[in-house]
């Protein structure tokens, strides 16, 4: 058995007819005819219907057509990646992230990514975005992924940067919350219910700003913790200890005792971007941001 034998066979069942797919293969139909005739020889039994028009499977011809199909994919996928490694594409591919793009975005991209380059070495950290640009800048990551809030300007004038995804603020409230029956929250609401802001870090101004734009729409709510982080804001949420805002890309994947719903008065987004340095030449960082971007829609 060879490939060549797997090729014809499967082109003459996506084509219906020998002499179709000879056409398409441009060689003689009775090469085809021959190649698929020592197959089944090979196999003991005929892989095709020949006296229906198109010609059919048989039920061996139906197994053996998935498992070639499968077959030849992976000897097309072995053969551009290793034009890829030959052209020094192997390297690997350093990102920096803030956490909560772990729920949704980061891991569909890298899912996405490894498809298409299984051979490209994937190495994650987990920074928060005000530390990105240091990193980026010493060439400890790549490209770095950060989620900002308007008007945020961390990120360094030397990187460059692309909108990925603009994000909607939700409230998280605690499943069984007495706010849980609402189809949409008020800022009036916010009022009655501790708050938890993150991160908590001297260098984050995420929560602060958060909270400005609380302060200038005349609402103050009460702080009733601090987390490190948004997963473990999220676990008090869901342990009842009270409300918080995250970004509405958060949601899939998340946990089952918080409830997310929107802010009928409060129209806030996130915003989260791709950064790096516009002298980077990692041969994967510009097919990385198109699977980012193709991503989020």
């Amino acid at each position: 058995m060879n490939l060549k034998q797997l090729v014809y066979f499967c082109k003459v069942v996506e084509s219906g007819s020998i002499s179709q797919a000879a056409k398409l293969l441009f060689v003689a139909p009775t090469a085809i005819s021959m190649q698929i005739s020592a197959l089944e020889e090979l196999l003991g039994g005929e892989l095709l219907n020949r006296s229906t028009r198109p010609m059919t499977l048989t039920k061996l011809g139906e197994f053996f057509y998935s498992r070639s199909q499968e077959l030849i994919y992976d000897f097309n996928k072995l053969e551009s990646d290793t034009e890829l490694f030959i052209n020094n594409k192997s390297a690997a591919l350093n990102i920096g992230f803030t956490r909560s793009v772990m729920f949704n975005i980061l891991p569909e991209a890298i899912k996405k990514f490894k498809e298409r380059y299984g051979h490209v070495q994937i190495n994650l950290t987990e920074v928060l975005s005000e530390y990105q640009s240091e990193m980026l800048l010493s060439g400890a990551i790549d490209i770095g992924i950060t989620r900002e809030l308007e008007n945020d300007s961390f990120i360094s004038d030397s990187l460059e940067h692309r909108l990925i995804l603009v994000d909607p603020m939700v409230a998280a409230i605690p499943r069984d919350h007495y706010l849980s029956r609402k189809q949409f929250l008020t800022l009036r609401d916010f009022v009655n219910s501790p708050f938890i802001i993150y991160p908590k870090d001297d260098r984050s101004g995420f929560a602060g700003k958060l909270f400005d734009l609380f302060i200038q729409r005349q609402c103050q709510p009460i702080v009733s913790y601090r987390a490190i982080e948004i997963h473990t804001a999220l676990a008090l949420v869901g342990a009842g200890l009270g409300v918080t805002l995250v970004g509405k890309s958060t949601i899939p994947n998340n946990r089952q005792d918080v409830l997310f719903l929107p802010i009928q008065d409060f129209n806030i987004s996130s915003y989260i971007y791709s950064v790096c340095r516009p002298d980077n030449n990692n041969p994967m960082l510009a097919d990385f941001i198109d699977v980012l971007e193709g991503v989020s829609g």
